[in-house]
């Protein structure tokens, strides 16, 4: 028995049929999915339900996410900790579509070092923020939802073979921890400038342990965020919004945004990872102000 508990070693019995849908659920603590969910959700902002999601909450949240982002960085380079063996080969499934295999492999499969789960550590940190910062339903709602998210997640990583149980239970630890921290310092998610600031301290901390594209970006993105949320995002959150000003931000932040970003985490070195994501961040917290500018055009035409 290893390190695991025996559990991951016990998960591989498992039907193919689970280990996919795990594959699928696994997404949800992808950084491209909440940080997707979070651009559309900022660029909406209040015209999708009221101050419960403004976007200087959704600010917190994304500043929140790029810090556990630089913590996970930052610890799997101390720890230098290996995955389980065979981690970074899809499991055989006789009956999976060729054609299939290379998404499914992309999926459900991980490299680099494994302590602590990156997918448990940040989907613990932006789940558990997003429920403890907005303000949308009733609390206990908020807070079972985004346990079972994170339990879901958390697991997911055990069943793939990606991860020990240890790897999975720090990080979980680590998210929660560090998502209660910006809660307090942010005086319960109501300023902005010191999620970012914070995100900037921890990214800076994961650069000085390894210097690599992973921490690199981290640090850009969060400078990014904290310099862009100053020029652009305090006019960015104020007034009234629409949804075609939301509709119009999203797709300046998805695409201007996205291309940045991209950029970054496809990059082969830290310089064009550092400057990838912080264009990035400060394209997405900027893109209200581009997209009244275009409205005003419109209505002017």
């Amino acid at each position: 028995m290893s390190h695991g508990v025996g559990v991951t070693e016990a998960l591989q019995s498992l039907p193919d049929a689970v280990y996919l849908l795990f594959a699928l659920l696994t997404q949800l603590g992808d950084l491209w999915f909440y940080f997707l969910a979070l651009t559309l959700v900022y660029a909406f902002g209040e015209s999708l339900v009221d101050d419960a999601l403004s976007r200087e909450r959704v600010a917190v949240v994304i500043a929140i996410a790029l810090g556990a982002l630089a913590v996970v960085a930052g610890l799997k380079a101390f720890f230098a900790h290996p995955r389980p063996p065979g981690a970074e080969t899809l499991r055989p499934i006789a009956w999976l579509p060729t054609a299939l295999v290379p998404l499914v492999e992309s999926l459900a499969t991980g490299d680099g070092f494994s302590l602590p789960s990156g997918h448990a550590t940040g989907s613990a940190a932006v789940y558990a923020g997003a429920a403890l910062v907005l303000r949308y339903g009733r609390d206990r709602t908020r807070y079972l939802l985004a346990a079972a998210v994170i339990a879901v997640v958390a697991a997911s990583r055990v069943v793939l073979g990606v991860h020990y149980l240890g790897d999975v239970l720090l990080g979980v630890g680590v998210g929660l921890a560090y998502a209660g921290l910006v809660y307090w310092v942010t005086d319960g998610g109501a300023n902005v400038k010191r999620a970012f600031t914070l995100a900037v301290l921890a990214a800076a901390v994961a650069a000085a342990v390894h210097f690599s594209v992973d921490t690199l970006s981290a640090l850009g993105g969060a400078l990014g965020g904290r310099i862009g949320w100053t020029v652009f995002g305090e006019r960015a959150a104020a007034g009234t919004v629409t949804s075609r000003e939301g509709a119009v931000a999203a797709v300046v932040a998805l695409t201007v945004g996205g291309v940045f970003i991209g950029a970054a985490f496809a990059g082969e070195t830290p310089v064009v990872g550092f400057v990838g994501a912080g264009l990035g961040l400060a394209a997405v917290l900027g893109a209200p102000l581009a997209a009244r500018r275009v409205l005003r055009k419109d209505l002017v035409g």
